[in-house]
């Protein structure tokens, strides 16, 4: 009966359209015949051509039961199975890359052999196609094939790499249900599945049952161990090694598995700056041999350098029989991240002579280098020739570029970075946010540059576009320090508030915290202040950077007019930076208390900090508001005789603006002459100011034509000139300054000042009545002028408009900002309770009158900030004695 099949038995023949290794169509070809073509085939084309022809045949569609028998051949030929040519057509499509079609062949052929289903799903992670491997491993199971020791750990690395925990945990339950728990293999590929999933105790949990069945090898340790690296757990992975080393070398290992080892623990060792564990590790390459090996000798690069030891570095890369790209890139690389910029861009150099092929994280260390370095000329410059060269950057090249970027302020060329990842696929569409870390890094950057350049729209525009489960600390703290840097403080406190709102809320760090006090400081939003310290005492994650953000508080408080809360900050930190010290001392001198600020520098002193230019600076601008000349003068000169500094421009500015706030104009034109560089702005707006007290007209005639010449010059120049003109009565002057100011387009900001009040924040403009407290307010004001012309006040009237009457002069300085805000915050604020006010320029010589005549009459401390310093009114006294 087997003998008389129907006539599909007989020899097939087949037509070639391609021509290639056999005739044309309508020539019999025998089945062997056909599997030893398809072993020939070079494109999917070609076997699916023969497949066709063998379906056409019917030698693939036989009743099942049919389908283990042999087929008659040629007398020559041995007999050929249909099962075998059914594979034979599945492993052309596999050597062709037709995984399509040969998975629908395979699901035909019963039973299929489990070797073919390795083979695809082989292929399909090859391809990096993850999810379609797991799926063909479940048309396997479905098929009736049962995996094999060869199958499931590489189903397992697909579901770690996607990553894909309830995959994992499915194919787990598979290998227990059929007998594999005992398998080596196959546990070393759980525990690496498991951590790649980022679940490192159930990683470990399988580890342990290797070490109870004693089945255990180098390649599970390696595996574990790898585990807590990747999962940030250094001192666990050198404890486990340092096991293995006791353990392992009993059991049957290779040189591979040492290097593997080796280069798996050494990245614990480089971020713990393990100095000792590093040396040994050295040590044991060293001994078992594997130390000249290209792996091990950039592994041991890298670990040394980022533990600062470039000598040693150096020395494993001397030592080094081989070097690769990956070795030369770890040198310029450690120089790049340890600070010698030299070196690197040297070795950088240096490749590039000897034609060693640079790679994208060669030519990313030496951007990244210059970035960091402050060159982001040299650093966009690099880049460009990256460019020409044919290297694709990757995304931390293009974060580099974009950092070089935001620190030139360089908008044009950002906006032509942000347009070049999105046409490299580097950065998503902003409408299709990736959700990926490289994806996120990248936006974090763009984000970064655009706040920098001012661009808020644009940066507000990318921010929006991350969903908000996506951002991370990055993400909000580039937004708000953009907004606390170069944008409206108000938004970044808005932003603030929103990021640690639930229910996608993330915990600020101390860079984010240093961003919020930073806003906080310019606004002078104390109530907000205590509010960001009283959440950094209540948790204790930013312990490990303390005196970052003591350093921000003693700021804050200082700007906020609070100086002995910032003394309190600072004499509670258990140990102090130079930045300590120097914050106490600049907020002392902005608030007049200058013989504090000087007891500070000599504490400074005796605690053995070396002071530097910049705690000159403070001490100079500390003696320069309090009137303490002889001293300043005295600090100024000992730079020079007693540490060895050299003077810059901003120290002359100050000892200029100490000579001349204390009248000692000739003196201050002196050291103008005898400056070694040439004078800057300040050094002339300082002497402005100083002839608009002391009525020195010349001198302030000079000293605008010389802003003029440097395109200095702003409104607040043009507003003391014109005052100067109009005390000394020449009127023609005082017009010719407002036409000059109309023709070059210059206006005079209005005075606005603002105050805390117990609802909130209230803003006032010169003459403002747009408050709903407007009557209460003016009613108020008036008052308190009758109340202090009757202890001797006298208006003084060159403060307003020289071209009104006497009496409306008088109303005009009711009507300033300042008085404005001091009688909104009498209205409202609790007797007793200081009242603070801000105000965008100088303070007015008549308010500041005026308030020390209020202020013997009222139950406050008025505190008023201006831009260049604090003045506290108490009992008919200013802290700034006249000098401002």
């Amino acid at each position: 009966m087997l003998f008389n099949l129907p006539k599909a038995i007989k020899p097939i023949g087949a037509r070639f359209l391609s021509g290639a290794s056999a005739a044309c169509f309508g020539v019999d070809v025998h089945p062997t015949y056909l599997a030893s073509l398809l072993k020939e085939c070079k494109s999917g084309k070609t076997v699916r051509q023969i497949h066709q022809k063998i379906i056409a045949s019917g030698l693939l569609s036989l009743p099942t039961p049919l389908l283990s028998v042999s087929l008659p051949a040629l007398p020559s030929e041995p007999f050929i199975s249909p099962r075998s040519l059914g594979t034979g057509v599945v492993a052309s499509y596999l050597s062709c890359g037709v995984t399509d079609y040969a998975l629908l062949v395979l699901e035909r052929v019963t039973p299929s052999p489990a070797v073919w289903w390795n083979l695809l799903i082989r292929e399909h992670i090859k391809q990096g196609c993850l999810d379609s491997a797991i799926a063909v491993s479940c048309r396997m199971l479905r098929a009736g094939t049962r995996p094999d020791h060869f199958t499931l750990p590489h189903v397992l690395k697909a579901c770690g790499e996607l990553p894909s925990y309830l995959c994992g945990i499915t194919f787990h339950g598979l290998i227990c249900c059929n007998g594999f728990e005992s398998n080596v293999f196959i546990c070393n590929a759980l525990v690496a599945m498991y951590s790649r999933c980022g679940y490192l105790e159930e990683s470990h949990i399988v580890f342990d049952e290797i070490i109870q069945r004693g089945i255990d090898d180098v390649i599970s340790w390696n595996s574990i161990v790898s585990a807590h690296v990747k999962g940030s757990n250094p001192w666990t992975a050198l404890h486990l090694f340092s096991k293995m080393t006791l353990i392992v070398h009993e059991k049957a290992t290779n040189e591979r598995s040492d290097i593997i080892s080796i280069v798996n623990i050494l990245p614990a060792c480089a971020s713990l700056k393990a100095v000792p564990q590093t040396k040994e590790v050295h040590g044991n390459a060293i001994r078992n041999g594997t130390f000249p090996d290209v792996f091990v000798g950039n592994a041991l690069i890298d670990a040394y350098a980022k533990c600062g030891l470039m000598e040693n570095a150096v020395k494993v890369f001397n030592m080094m029989e081989f070097k690769d790209v990956v070795s030369w890139n770890a040198m310029v690389t450690g120089y790049s991240q340890s600070g010698n910029f030299e070196a690197a861009f040297e070795l950088f150099n240096n490749m590039r002579k000897e034609n060693i092929p640079l790679d994208v994280v060669t030519w990313t260390a030496v951007i990244a280098g210059y970035s960091q370095r402050g060159c982001s000329h040299e650093a966009l410059n690099v880049f460009q020739q990256m460019l020409f060269s044919g290297s694709l950057p990757n995304s931390v090249t293009i974060i580099s570029v974009l950092s070089a970027c935001a620190s030139l302020g360089a908008f044009s060329q950002g906006m032509e970075i942000h347009a070049y990842s999105i046409k490299n696929c580097l950065l998503t569409m902003d409408c299709d946010f990736g959700g990926d870390d490289e994806d996120l890094m990248v936006h974090n950057a763009l984000i970064d540059m655009y706040s920098k350049c001012r661009s808020f729209k644009a940066a507000r525009s990318i921010f929006h576009n991350i969903p908000l489960e996506e951002r991370n600390v990055v993400t909000w703290t580039v937004m708000i320090g953009g907004y606390a840097q170069y944008g409206d403080s108000n938004d970044a406190l808005k932003l603030f508030v929103e990021m640690i709102s639930e229910p996608y809320g993330v915990a600020p760090n101390a860079f984010t915290i240093s961003c919020i006090l930073m806003a906080c400081a310019h606004l002078a939003a104390l109530r907000m202040g205590k509010q960001i310290h009283a959440y950094v005492l209540r948790h204790h994650r930013y312990e490990s950077s303390a005196y970052f953000v003591a350093n921000c508080l003693i700021d804050m408080y200082s700007k906020c007019g609070d100086v002995d809360t910032a003394r309190h900050v600072f004499d509670s930190m258990p140990q102090r930076s130079a930045v300590s010290w120097t914050s106490m001392m600049t907020g002392y001198g902005m608030h007049g208390r200058g013989s504090e600020a000087l007891d500070i520098f000599d504490n400074m002193r005796k605690a053995g900090f070396v002071p530097d230019d910049i705690a000159f600076l403070v001490v100079l601008y500390a003696c320069s508001h309090c009137g303490m000349v002889d001293q300043g003068l005295a600090y100024f000169d000992s730079m020079s005789a007693d540490y060895g500094l050299t003077p810059s421009a901003e120290h002359y500015a100050c000892a200029i603006d100490l000579l001349a706030r204390s009248g000692r104009l000739d003196k201050a034109w002196e050291t103008v002459n005898d400056m070694p560089m040439e004078p800057t702005a300040v050094v002339w707006v300082a002497l402005l100011s100083a002839c608009r007290v002391h009525s020195n007209v010349e001198l302030a005639e000079h000293a605008l034509n010389k802003l003029v010449e440097m395109n200095a010059e702003n409104d607040g120049s043009y507003t003391l000139i014109s005052n100067i003109y109009a005390n000394a009565g020449r009127w023609k002057d005082v017009a010719r300054i407002r036409h000059l100011m109309k023709k070059s387009g210059i206006r005079k900001r209005p005075g606005c000042s603002w105050v805390q009040g117990q609802k909130g924040t209230a803003s006032f403009f010169v003459g403002d009545r747009s408050h709903p407290l407007t009557p209460q307010i003016y009613a108020l004001l008036e008052r308190l002028i009758d109340r202090i012309k009757a202890m001797g006040y006298v208006p003084e009237t060159n403060f307003a408009l020289h071209d009104v009457d006497e009496e409306e002069k008088n109303n005009l300085l009711v009507e300033h900002s300042e008085k404005l805000a001091l009688a909104y915050g009498l209205l409202t604020t609790s007797p007793g309770c200081p009242i603070r006010i801000t105000k965008n320029l100088r303070v007015c010589g008549d308010c500041h009158s005026a308030f020390t005549y209020i202020s013997k009459i009222v139950d406050h401390e008025i505190i008023v900030r201006d831009p260049s310093r604090f003045h506290h009114f108490k009992n008919g006294s200013c802290s700034c004695g006249g000098y401002w």
